[in-house]
């Protein structure tokens, strides 16, 4: 068998219709999917490349959605089936998916795999079989388990609804690529060209708050895959509760644009983490436990990126 390339828009349309439908509309495994194979569609975001693969080539299970550039070594995102893993068929697929990019991995000899530990663990295991080199985690950039939180139709209603006050002496307003760009570029430490990061910027929601006296101390964005991301404050802003109200307000944008509103957040990041836990406006993906449906079971996503040795 053989992987099914999702190349036009149409193809990408037809595939987003069938994995959106019926029942599987709301599902959250589904949240980076649809937000995007919409921004893919939407053809505005040029400055990196995504590649939609499917596997098997009728009725895949298996999606693989791979973003690159000149300038970023691939990252590869696995959507695993609805109903649970397939592990014959990742086996099958995933030296497929590898043979697919190996010309960017001979090129940047990195790559970035998300998703939930087994995909990454397989992953892996083809990326050094099949490109007959030895890779390793980055000792840079580590592995991260991340929750996936999410908003479900009626907290985005709430959050709509919701009158946010933007904390005394600060305003909140779309980025200005052109002033700001290169300052929060420079910031970011994922950042891989100011290019991308403008580009980012420019045609996917983002917010930025700015002093009384025009200076920027916030900003927020979104990824490639769809996510809220990067949330930002200046460290002589913090405590005035920015962050929120950045995360909130970015939150709101996806939502009036119809777009699902999700975002990553580390578990080590205990803060963070157990904070967005309390609140009213985010739902954590979760398992129930087969014996004990009263408990639930995060589904971890892993941003696992390996480096050629």
């Amino acid at each position: 068998m053989t992987l099914r390339h999702y190349k036009t828009p149409e193809e990408l349309q037809e595939l987003l219709d069938s994995e959106i439908k019926g029942e599987k509309a709301e599902l959250p495994a589904n949240n980076f999917l649809e937000n995007s194979l919409r921004i893919a569609i939407a053809g505005e975001f040029t400055a990196t490349e995504l590649k939609v693969y499917g596997y098997p080539e009728v009725n895949p299970q298996y999606l693989f959605l791979v973003e690159y550039s000149k300038l970023q070594f691939p990252y590869l995102h696995v959507r695993a089936p609805l109903n649970g893993h397939k592990l014959d068929l990742l086996e099958e697929s995933a030296p497929l998916i590898i043979s697919k990019i190996a010309h960017l991995l001979a090129k940047h000899g990195k790559l970035l795999v998300v998703g939930d530990a087994e995909s990454c663990d397989i992953c892996y295991r083809h990326l050094c079989t099949v490109t007959g080199e030895k890779y390793q985690t980055s000792p840079v950039s580590p592995t991260c388990a991340c929750g996936m939180f999410y908003m479900t139709p009626s907290q985005k209603e709430a959050v709509l609804a919701e009158n946010f006050t933007v904390p005394e002496g600060f305003s909140l307003e779309p980025v200005d690529v052109d002033r700001d760009g290169e300052t929060i570029h420079r910031l970011w430490k994922n950042g891989i060209s100011a290019g991308i990061t403008k580009n980012r910027l420019r045609y996917l929601p983002s917010l930025c708050a700015r002093t009384t006296e025009g200076e920027i101390a916030g900003w927020v964005m979104a990824a490639r895959f769809g996510q809220i991301s990067n949330l930002f404050v200046m460290p002589e802003y913090r405590s005035h509760g920015l962050g929120k109200a950045l995360e909130i307000s970015e939150a709101k944008e996806f939502a009036r644009r119809g777009m699902r509103v999700f975002k990553y957040v580390e578990k080590s990041n205990t803060s963070v983490y157990e904070g967005t836990l309390r609140s009213p406006f985010w739902t954590l993906w979760t398992t129930e436990d087969e014996d004990n449906n009263e408990t639930k079971t995060p589904n971890l996503h892993y941003f696992r990126r390996y480096e050629r040795v």
